[in-house]
């Protein structure tokens, strides 16, 4: 068996690519949980990596990691620029959090997840943090297109994120008519919970063409494209 000495090691740009690709595939929270746990664990140079990619682009699993990260972002950094370089709140560019439906069969059914970006938003505003956040991703499984217009905490959407990204989608053994449930929305809505003069783009996946009507409304100086 040959010794640690011997055994070759990848190049840190390769490290890169590798990590880079798994935390950005589009793992249930069970496995990004997983996948975070495990990359501490691998090596320094791994965790390193794994940590600088992590705090530049933010995925949110669960309510206990969304207070950790608050906690991180609210640190006060080690003085010193290249520590301020890798201070939590100064890499932090997008965030991404998916918010999925508890019942697929009710359209009311409880989103856990939401409450957790209601706190997460209201905590921004609130003590100006993540200046350099630029996109909001919301990830919707099994969710209504009217949620994301009822979520009164968009309001609170910090003035320097320019990009929202909405993504749909539907389990696959959901009955018609539930799923047609969720699926309707109403005409252009008579009043909104918020809207954001800052967003200049906002991309969306998965929904219908009232949904991107409301969206206009909501985002009035956004170019909104539906993929």
């Amino acid at each position: 068996m040959p010794s640690n000495n011997t055994i070759p090691r990848l190049p840190v740009e390769l490290l890169e690519e590798i990590i880079s690709f798994a935390w950005h595939l589009p793992l249930p929270s069970s496995e990004r949980i997983m996948l975070m746990r495990s990359s501490a664990l691998v090596n320094s140079t791994w965790a390193d990596i794994f940590d600088l990619l992590s705090s530049r682009d933010v995925y949110v699993p669960s309510s206990a990691f969304a207070d950790h990260f608050l906690q991180r972002l609210r640190a006060q950094p080690p003085a010193g620029p290249t520590q301020m370089l890798r201070s939590a709140n100064v890499a932090c560019q997008t965030l991404t959090i998916q918010l999925a439906n508890d019942n697929g069969a009710n359209e009311h059914a409880r989103v856990p997840m939401g409450s957790v970006l209601d706190d997460l938003l209201e905590g921004f505003d609130a003590w100006s943090l993540a200046p350099n956040l630029r996109r909001l991703t919301v990830e919707y499984l099994d969710v209504g297109f009217d949620d994301v217009f009822r979520r009164i905490s968009l309001a609170a959407l910090p003035v320097q994120v320019t990009h929202l990204e909405l993504l749909y989608s539907f389990s696959p053994g959901m009955l018609a008519r539930p799923l047609r449930s969720l699926q309707e929305l109403k005409e252009a809505k008579q009043s909104l919970k918020w809207t954001s003069t800052n967003i200049k783009n906002v991309s969306v996946v998965g929904a219908g063409e009232k949904t991107v009507k409301n969206l206009s409304r909501a985002c009035p100086n956004a170019q909104v494209v539906s993929l």
